[in-house]
């Protein structure tokens, strides 16, 4: 699926029609959510915590995103956010995302405090795992194209997996690597998860993968065609990743990915 929010993975919900509030109830059947925790996983990007408040069931797949509608000038604007997590039984669920700069959503959502409240719709799309694994997975993320794949993590080694699972995470510097202990701590305790943060700036005394995805791709995969790849990120990337998969003998049905423009 594609998605279309303001120059990064941002995608959210649907907030009441409050005075105090520019986010708007277009007469779906929404579901309400507050604010429980906020945590700055670098600077400019917010990990947030929401805990469902409403009386409605929220079921979701890790994967799937929600979508938010806001209105700014008399026009109604619609974004939508990938959501961080798996669904463990609690009415909770996180969002990753970056401040855009004069973005309407990102802004108002990184400006949140604990308390407040939201209201959305979903959940919505189709970015997710199978329910029977065959191969391999692959999985090659770049910034806040991170959060549907923690939540697909957190989901299969909750559940089990006897597969090998890989993640190629690409960001510029060692303090934008976002949930990097988590992952790391999740590489220690399943010998079957590799985690290879790959760095475009890295500093001198970086010891780890550098270059952009698509070299650690060639680098650690080439010559192979039986994994999934599970690919999510700026659309210039995505679509050079798709390209580079496919040359590499993967089958279109193979290849699962979400584009952020």
């Amino acid at each position: 699926m594609k998605r279309l929010p303001e120059a990064s993975p941002d995608w959210t919900g649907v907030s009441a029609p409050r005075k105090s509030s520019p986010l708007v109830n277009e007469t779906k059947l929404l579901h309400a959510a507050t604010l429980r925790r906020v945590i700055e996983l670098c600077p400019g990007t917010k990990h947030l915590e929401f805990e469902i408040t409403s009386a409605r069931r929220f079921d979701f797949t890790a994967g799937q995103f929600i979508s938010l509608t806001m209105q700014f000038n008399a026009r109604s604007y619609t974004r939508a956010y990938s959501i961080a997590s798996a669904t463990n039984r609690s009415p909770r669920f996180d969002l990753c995302l970056n401040r855009v700069q004069d973005g309407r959503f990102s802004n108002y959502l990184c400006d949140l405090a604990a308390g407040a409240t939201i209201e959305f719709d979903g959940p919505l799309g189709f970015f997710t795992l199978p329910r029977q694994l065959e191969r391999d997975l692959v999985f090659i993320a770049t910034g806040t194209g991170i959060a549907p794949i923690r939540a697909m993590l957190q989901q299969l080694f909750r559940n089990g997996t006897g597969h090998q699972v890989y993640l190629i995470f690409g960001v510029r510097y060692p303090h934008t690597i976002l949930y990097r202990e988590e992952f790391e701590q999740l590489s220690a305790g399943h010998p079957n998860f590799h985690f290879i943060p790959t760095l475009s700036r890295p500093p001198a005394d970086w010891t780890g993968a550098s270059g952009h995805v698509q070299k650690q791709i060639e680098a650690r995969f080439g010559g192979r065609s039986n994994f999934e790849a599970y690919i999510c990120g700026l659309k210039l990337m995505v679509d050079d990743v798709r390209h580079q998969l496919k040359g590499m003998g993967l089958d279109r049905r193979q290849i699962h990915y979400e584009k952020y423009d």
